[in-house]
């Protein structure tokens, strides 16, 4: 309930209805004046974070200190306590990738200028312009000859005149126009170039995340298909509850990180060494309560779903890269 002022008039603004209390008894929308202040839409923001429907802190809670416990529950029936598992995994990934990414491109910036200035103090200047001077050209090799290649042209010219045999196979070609188009949009700096790759790559980021969940929930059902108490649809849950722990582990790391790192000028190497084991064992443990299998079956279980996952993740990020660069 809202600590807005209610309306004289009993007649709800959604539909109308003829209102016998302060909430309507058909919509169910509160009778209240509309005009809000500044202080009533910030006290409103900050009652829906910290209550999201009176769900979010025992959900999160139970997530992360139980592994595999809130699958459970919401498979039991009691769902009423806790958040559904997809709005959950909506409002957890967009907190995760808006904070996550924050702040990237001034720190590429910064360490630009310090890479930069370090180069130009320890390099002698005539070494230098040498390799200036030879990164202007773009080189590719195919087979046994080098080219260098200042425009699409000069290259279309110099596979025409090769042996058919010989010509840039259809990927090879597309994959050479692509990187002199964009060696000549950027001209020339590499660093520009890697970083409208890495801004363009963080915007597919979410997308591979995306479609490896249900896959990684397909590989979770083969592994235990032999279980018949679980559907497809309850590893679906299960692997969404995984991906909401991780990003918030993630997360809480990242602020940690950034805090330990604004004090003390070092990045917190312990903590980033410590994250891959805690993000392990919180998977191991999840697939230990909730398939109630030997220890011994778990962990090689556990092995086989992360190298499944290992290859599909590399599958994935290297053909995003490859889109990364190909629209750029």
């Amino acid at each position: 309930m809202s600590h807005l002022k209610e309306r004289l008039e009993k007649n709800c603004l959604n539909c109308n209805t003829q209102v016998t209390g302060r909430f309507c008894q058909n919509c169910g929308q509160e009778n209240v004046e509309v005009k809000e202040s500044i202080w009533h839409l910030l006290m409103h923001f900050i009652e829906d974070l910290t209550h999201f429907d009176g769900k979010l802190w025992k959900t999160l809670k139970l997530l992360l200190l139980k592994p595999a416990s809130l699958t459970k529950y919401y498979m039991d029936g009691k769902r009423a306590t806790y958040l559904h598992p997809i709005r959950m995994y909506l409002f957890v990934s967009a907190v995760f990738f808006f904070f996550i990414f924050t702040g990237e491109s001034n720190n590429q910036e910064s360490f630009k200028k310090e890479v930069n200035a370090k180069v130009a103090a320890q390099v002698p200047k005539q070494k230098l312009d040498s390799a200036k001077k030879e990164i202007n050209d773009f080189k590719f090799q195919i087979g046994k000859d080098t080219f260098n290649y200042k425009s699409l042209e000069t290259y279309e010219a110099d596979q025409n005149k090769l042996p058919v045999s010989n010509r840039a196979n259809w990927l090879v070609d597309k994959l050479v126009k692509q990187q002199i188009h964009l060696y000549q949009k950027y001209k020339g700096d590499t660093f520009e170039l890697g970083k409208a790759v890495i801004e363009q790559f963080q915007h597919y980021f979410s997308r591979i995340l995306y479609i490896s969940l249900p896959i990684f929930a397909f590989f979770v059902w083969i592994l235990y298909r032999r279980n018949k108490e679980h559907f497809f649809v309850d590893h679906l849950i299960f692997s969404i509850h995984i991906y909401c722990a991780f990003f918030i582990i993630l997360f809480v790391v990242k602020i940690i990180d950034n805090i330990y790192e604004f004090f003390v000028h070092n990045p917190f190497t312990l903590l980033d060494v410590a994250v891959p084991f805690v993000l392990f064992f919180y998977l191991y443990k999840s697939l230990r309560n909730h398939f109630h299998q030997t220890r011994a079956k778990t962990i090689l279980k556990f092995f086989i779903l992360n190298v499944l996952t290992l290859v599909l993740m590399s599958v994935l990020m290297g053909t995003f890269f490859l889109l990364s660069v190909y629209n750029l």
